[in-house]
This record gives structure tokens, C-alpha cells and sequence, in this order.
């Protein structure tokens, strides 16, 4: 885990624009057989992991299998020209999913039906000419997926954990969810949203008026209007980013729920220091998490190092990227004192052992106290602003102004910004889907300088880590993405959305 980098916060008075003039891109443009050379050799990696009895990708004897990983698999292969059924691959990999698809319209095996089911459901629909077979699973699967929404039109499946009706005021309201984790989520409710967007739901459909209630719950963005996210967590927050979800558990409902951990807002009093710091793993080579009370209680016993025994210097601490619930190895720390020295030795006073002096970051900041709310990070806060491009905002709403302005103030694709490393391939390919979903060719910098071309920089990046064989190189294995088929679905995909 990576220490924590405060991120700039987002001004609504005076938010940067994506309409307005720009000026040449900072990037020269890779020329377009770059992007095309980098496609086709994750193709040729993909069609050689393509499992010869099934047709399926990612699938293991004896255990349930994910069709969305065919899915992700075959949405790269669609987008390549030419791309048609009479493909034996393409047409093998169509047949996998539909072999998969159950007599409630869902097309998943045994396990996680939404996740499985919004991406093959996608897929399905990507299909050029698609025979009555396709079309019929097609509608099958768009009906089912409504029923898995949180809402009025929920439907309570007998297997597994499903979705139930609720009002408008639960915090489940209008979102999807795996299904086993007692609440729903950012990452499912995007997929679910862009699955009916892509088979041709109609924009006026319900189904996308309850999810702009979740959407805007997501993101931390209290506007005066009412528009804006009514959740306690989010009051005053002027970030524009999204969270993971509105609750962490089915036992913690309305908390919120950041990967990112917490940032600090609505900033007040006099200069002082900021100090970020990771704890070193244990002897097992795991992190050592705690919660932002055991780290407060262990820093309160060396408050003296602050001033040189001033008792009176005063802290906040907030949690940096988690690991479960409000737990982390990381933190920020925010103290009266001027004097970095001193910030750094009241840590490392207070963590001597469990500490690298080298992962000690102290910076100056001109006001030390604040509000802790959550912290938005890139994949969500990309993923909340396709969904809400799918669901019928236009660029004039102040919802998706504010997401826009996030995106401009934290672009990077060094990592997925928030979280490090983790999930770096999905930041990719959301990234992508969303920026193109806007019609955008760059993003304006926040810094004066010239505006970013998203293509050049993500075709460039991707193919920095692609290898030899076509797969792209794992960066970190956090949600499934030290397996090489799941991120090189990722890249492919996001590569085509690249195209111009």
C-alpha cells in the first residue's frame, strides 16, 4: 500500500470546464498503428488462453465459473475491424455465454449474478448481426437485470442474496451488488448501468431515475440545491469524486464506504504540517492495519515531540487506504507544529519499530485542521461519471460538472489515484469507457499547462507494461489482477476505446 497523497480540493465556485477552447494536446499522438499493434497482440495473447472444449476464458474444472470474463474478453475482440460471427472464436465465445444463461435471463453459474450478468449482457449486445438466438438472451438478460435492482421492482429471488424492494430514502435505492456482501456498490450498480445502455434501454426507463439516487449518493458532493448527495457522510463535501458505496455492510448502513480511506475537507485555523506515513508489513510479509482510534491512542503518548513539550500541540488523524472497514497501514496526520522535523520524529516516536523512516512524507500546509470525510478515488469516480453520462445528465448539470472537475484536478495514469497500484488495469479500462462516453479528446489541466490527450497518454502507458506474449505486465494482485487473461481483457478493451 502506498502512502497517502492528500488531493488537491476541487473549487465548484470556479470549476475547470471540458467545453471550453483548447489549445494543442501535451502529448504528440502515438501514430494510430501504435494503439493497432498493441490490440492485436493482446488479441493473439486472449485467443491463446481461449479454452478449446468450452470457448469459454477463465475457466477452471471444479470450480463456478465467470462468464463475464468471456465477456470482457469478447468485448475486446468486437471492437477489432472486422470482427463478425463467422470468427470461429468470436462465435465459440458467444456460445459460452449463452450456454450460461439461466431460465430467469441470468447468465452467470451459481455465483455472483449481477457482475456476471451486466458484462455478458454487454457483450451480447455488441454483437454485429446478431441472430434471434443472441437477440432473445439479449432481453432476457436486460429484463432480468432490472429485477436485481434495489427498488420498487425488485424481485427476491429463491438462490442466493438478491435485491428487495426498498424506498427512496434507503441507501440502497436504485443500486446493484454482487449479491454476498450484504450491500451494494459503485463497481456493479456502473456495470449494471452501462450493460441496459448498451442493449438499448431506453434513457426515460426507470431503471436509470433510481440509479441517478444512488449515483449521486456515491459522490462527495453536497450541493445547496438538494441535488447532491443527502447522505450525513457526504455533508458539505465539495470533492466531486465518487466513494465504493453508500454503506459498508448490511450491519453499517449509511456509513459510506471508501477504498481510499478519508480525506480532509472544509479546512480551517492556523498553518501547520501535514505528515503521511505506511506501516512496515509483519513478519507473515502482511500489513499491520489499525483503526484511526489505535493510531490516535499511540500518537497521543508523544504529543510532547511536537513542540518540544509543549503539551498543548494538537493533531487529527485520517486513514489512508483500507484493507476492511476502517482499518489501514496507512495515514495522514495533520499537526499545530510548523516544523516537518518535529512532525516526522512524533510519528516515528510514536511508531519507532513499525515504521520506514523512508515512507515519511512532511509537508507544510496552510491550514492543519479540517473536516475527515471520504475520500474519492479514480476508478469510482471515473465509473459514477459514464454512469451518469448513460443515465441521461447532460455536461450542464452540476453533478456532472463537479465529476469532470475532479477528473481534471486528479489526472494521472501513473496509478489508479487514491488507492496506488490496486485495480490499476480497471481504472484503465473505466478511464477509457468514460472519456470517450464524453466526446471528449482531452482533459484541460488544472495547472496551467496544455491539455491532456487521453488516448496518446493511456496507449502509451498500456504498452509500457505490455509484454512479449501480448499480456500486460501485474502491477499488484488485488482484485483478481494478477491474473494475466482478467487484465489483458482490460487493456484490450481499453485500447480500442483509444481508437479515433
Amino acid at each position: 500500500m502506498h502512502p497517502i497523497a492528500l488531493a488537491a480540493l476541487v473549487s465548484l465556485s470556479s470549476p475547470t470546464t471540458f467545453s471550453q477552447p483548447v489549445s494543442r494536446p501535451a502529448v504528440t499522438a502515438p501514430a494510430t498503428d501504435a494503439r493497432a499493434d498493441a490490440a492485436a497482440k493482446a488479441t493473439a495473447f486472449l485467443l491463446s488462453k481461449q479454452d478449446k472444449e468450452t470457448g469459454g476464458w477463465g475457466v477452471s474444472p471444479g470450480r463456478p465459473v465467470f462468464p463475464a470474463i468471456t465477456g470482457l474478453a469478447l468485448q475486446g475482440l468486437l471492437a477489432n475491424p472486422g470482427a463478425s460471427m463467422t470468427d470461429p472464436a468470436i462465435s465459440r465465445a458467444v456460445g459460452f455465454i449463452l450456454s450460461h444463461q439461466q431460465e430467469n435471463g441470468g447468465i452467470y453459474d451459481r455465483v455472483l449474478p449481477t457482475y456476471n450478468t451486466a458484462i455478458s449482457l454487454a457483450a451480447l449486445a455488441k454483437v454485429p448481426n446478431p441472430d434471434d438466438k443472441v437477440t432473445a438472451a439479449v432481453a432476457k438478460a436486460q429484463a432480468y437485470l432490472k429485477t436485481l435492482q434495489f427498488g420498487e421492482g425488485a424481485v427476491a429471488y429463491e438462490s442466493g442474496e438478491t435485491a428487495r424492494v426498498v424506498t427512496k430514502d434507503d441507501p440502497f435505492y436504485g443500486a446493484w451488488g454482487y449479491g454476498n456482501h450484504g450491500r451494494p456498490d459503485l463497481s456493479n450498480s456502473s456495470f449494471a448501468i452501462e450493460a441496459l445502455h448498451a442493449s438499448g434501454l431506453p434513457e426515460n426507463d426507470a431503471a436509470y431515475q433510481r440509479a441517478l439516487v444512488f449515483l449521486r449518493r456515491c459522490q462527495m458532493l453536497d450541493l445547496p440545491n438538494g441535488d447532491g448527495n443527502d447522505m450525513p457522510y457526504a455533508k458539505d463535501s465539495k470533492q466531486g469524486g465518487f466513494v465504493y458505496a453508500t454503506s459498508e455492510n448490511k450491519d453499517r448502513v449509511g456509513s459510506g464506504q471508501s477504498s481510499a480511506g478519508e480525506i480532509a475537507e472544509s479546512l480551517s485555523g492556523p498553518p501547520g504540517v501535514s505528515v503521511t506515513f505506511t506501516l512496515t508489513p509483519g513478519a507473515d510479509g502482511k500489513p499491520r492495519p489499525l483503526t484511526r482510534a489505535e493510531c490516535s491512542e499511540r500518537l497521543s503518548l508523544h504529543k510532547q515531540v511536537l513542540a518540544s513539550g509543549n503539551a498543548s500541540a494538537e493533531f487529527i488523524v485520517l486513514h489512508g487506504p483500507g484493507l476492511s472497514g476502517d482499518k489501514s497501514p496507512a495515514f495522514e496526520v495533520r499537526t499545530s507544529t510548523a516544523d516537518p522535523m518535529a512532525a516526522s520524529e512524533f510519528v516515528l516516536a510514536a511508531f519507532r519499530d513499525e515504521v520506514d523512516p523512508a515512507s515519511i512524507t512532511a509537508r507544510p500546509v496552510p491550514h492543519w485542521q479540517g473536516e475527515s470525510r471520504l475520500r474519492a478515488y479514480g476508478s469510482m469516480s471515473y465509473s459514477g461519471f459514464k454512469s451518469y453520462l448513460y443515465a441521461g445528465l447532460t455536461p450542464s448539470d452540476p453533478r456532472v460538472k463537479a465529476a469532470q472537475n475532479w477528473i481534471a484536478e486528479n489526472y494521472t495514469l501513473e496509478e489508479n489515484p487514491g488507492v496506488g497500484t490496486d485495480g490499476l488495469y480497471y481504472y484503465m479500462l473505466v478511464f477509457s469507457r468514460a472519456l470517450r462516453a464524453s466526446g471528449l479528446d482531452t482533459v484541460p489541466s488544472t495547472t496551467g499547462g496544455a491539455p491532456r490527450d487521453w488516448r496518446s497518454d493511456l496507449v502509451t502507458r498500456l504498452r509500457g507494461l505490455q509484454q512479449a506474449d501480448g499480456s500486460f505486465k501485474p502491477v499488484d494482485d488485488r482484485w483478481m489482477e494478477s491474473d494475466p487473461v482478467l487484465i489483458t481483457a482490460y487493456s484490450l478493451i481499453a485500447l480500442q476505446e483509444a481508437k479515433r
